[in-house]
């Protein structure tokens, strides 16, 4: 009895690891990304999370990627997020962009998805501004566009130029000086279904990243405008955006004056893959099928 219950626990544990496989690499001295994959394809979707997330809010991604023969799913943790190193430096998302670089370098990926969610919608661009498509099979971007900050709120983008509302101070100064209080309340923004069990499994995610870490990249995201990156893959490069329904007007507007060639889905609230997974995969399912049918 005892052997057949080995049995059965090692056949569990070997269909769990063909399912999502975690991972850590070594990038330099200071740095070791944490990251999982799921799937096994030429292919590589690259799932890259937002600020103070890690590759934990992917995981229906990845599952929905498990037994993909054309597609390989991997998501990571950026440094000095999730399970990556905590470096002291480095903190910028044009090095977030190195750092990726030197993760597909070592993974030996050439024909790669970069799928960017929030400020990883800017890492994906920083990568692009430094490393040019020669790697990139098709960019998608999650609910952000290239430029962080504008002049009024008809411009798709996160924050005002002058701060006037204060949006952009809350998530510098004040994650260092309210950290529980931002992080709860930017995490009840992020959910259509904000229960108590949701923003729990959220902040316990954000809670792995420092309130200085946290300070810098969002201060340093503020000044990022990659639209130039962006308009020059219309026509060249197929595109995806999916975003959050309040965002719809400001996002179909840009959208379709710079890369109307562009595929979009609007749906949820801003962690829509997470809370919508079905439906945002479904689009994902289908933007894929069309790169492949061209």
């Amino acid at each position: 009895m005892k052997t057949l219950h080995l049995v059965i626990l090692f056949s569990i544990l070997s269909i769990f690891s063909t399912y999502v496989a975690a991972e850590r690499i070594k990038i330099d001295n200071t740095l070791t990304i944490h990251y999982e994959q799921a799937g096994n394809g030429d292919t590589t979707i690259i799932f890259i999370p937002g600020w103070m997330m890690s590759t934990k809010v992917f995981e229906h991604q990845l599952a929905h990627f498990k037994d993909s023969t054309q597609y390989r799913a991997l998501a990571y943790d950026p440094r000095g997020q999730g399970m990556s190193s905590k470096p002291v430096e480095g903190h910028t998302y044009q090095q977030h962009a190195r750092d990726l670089a030197a993760l597909i370098d070592k993974l030996g990926l050439d024909s790669v998805i970069l799928a960017g969610w929030s400020y990883g919608v800017t890492e994906q661009l920083a990568y692009l501004n430094q490393f040019g498509t020669d790697k990139i099979k098709a960019m998608i971007m999650i609910d952000t566009g290239p430029e962080i900050s504008g002049a009024s709120r008809d411009e798709w983008v996160w924050y005002l130029n002058d701060d006037s509302d204060g949006y952009s101070r809350s998530f510098t100064e004040g994650i260092i000086e309210d950290r529980e209080n931002v992080i709860a309340e930017f995490v009840k923004w992020m959910l259509e279904n904000p229960t108590a069990e949701n923003i729990a499994w959220v902040s316990n995610i954000a809670n792995q990243t420092s309130s200085s870490v946290a300070a810098i990249t969002n201060a340093t995201g503020f000044y990022l405008d990659y639209s130039k990156d962006l308009i020059g893959l219309e026509g060249k490069i197929p595109m995806l955006y999916v975003v959050r329904n309040e965002a719809k007007e400001v996002a179909d507007k840009w959208i379709k004056a710079n890369t109307p060639s562009a595929t979009t889905a609007y749906m949820g609230k801003h962690m829509m893959f997470w809370e919508r997974p079905d439906e945002f995969n479904a689009v994902i399912d289908q933007f894929l099928k069309n790169i492949e049918t061209k």
